[in-house]
């Protein structure tokens, strides 16, 4: 069985090169994709911000790189920013692939923290409000829109695949952003970072 929500990709480098604002880019295609006409600009304008802890806030700037950082900001601090836009965005950070599976069945898309485009998983250690902690840092942010028997499919705000071999930055809003990988190897690129994932908990009545 072949389930893939239609939803319309975004790019994080369109108009405005948002090279580290992937969060508020998925952000934004799940509640356009439920008829919420909100820019990824809107969200990050106001999201809670922190200078070096993301559990309580974005790290940095959207449109540039903070070395040193881990430049992101993790569903503990971002759902209840989204839930101004809409109440019904849930954080459902420890739930396995498998059960937010039965969330796309039911038609809506998931936004997950994986490493980025599948890799190997790299430890680094960040200091969080001067407390040391050793982390995943080299994740992102994807939707999550389908599945088959062997495989799982995600948007990718930022990067392209033309074939196997050739990745591309999504200059441009394309359908190439439509991403495909096997389950083991998401399973273990999402475990990685800790589950991390947030979804519109409510039928997609009005979704494409």
């Amino acid at each position: 069985m072949t389930k893939i929500l239609n939803v319309t990709p975004i790019s994080q480098l369109f108009p405005i090169p948002m090279i580290m604002g992937c969060e508020g880019v998925c952000a934004a295609m799940i509640l356009q994709y439920n008829d919420y006409p909100i820019k990824a600009t809107d969200i990050m304008k106001s999201w809670p911000k922190h200078p070096n802890n993301p559990y309580k806030g974005y790290v940095g700037h959207q449109i540039g790189i903070k070395f040193g950082y881990h430049q992101t900001i993790f569903p503990t601090a971002f759902v209840p920013h989204l839930q101004q836009f809409n109440a019904h965005i849930v954080d459902s950070t420890g739930q396995s692939l498998h059960s937010l599976k039965r969330v796309i069945t039911q038609g809506q898309p998931v936004v997950i923290y994986h490493t980025v485009l599948g890799q190997k998983p790299i430890m680094r250690t960040f200091k969080f409000e001067n407390r040391p902690t050793k982390i995943v840092s080299n994740i992102h942010t994807t939707v999550l829109v389908g599945y088959d028997d062997t495989h799982y499919y995600y948007i990718d705000p930022l990067w392209s695949h033309f074939g196997k071999a050739i990745i591309l930055p999504a200059l441009v809003p394309n359908k190439f952003q439509l991403l495909k990988i096997s389950k083991a190897h998401m399973e273990k690129s999402f475990n990685a970072p800790g589950r991390m994932s947030f979804y519109l908990n409510y039928p997609a009545t009005n979704a494409k």
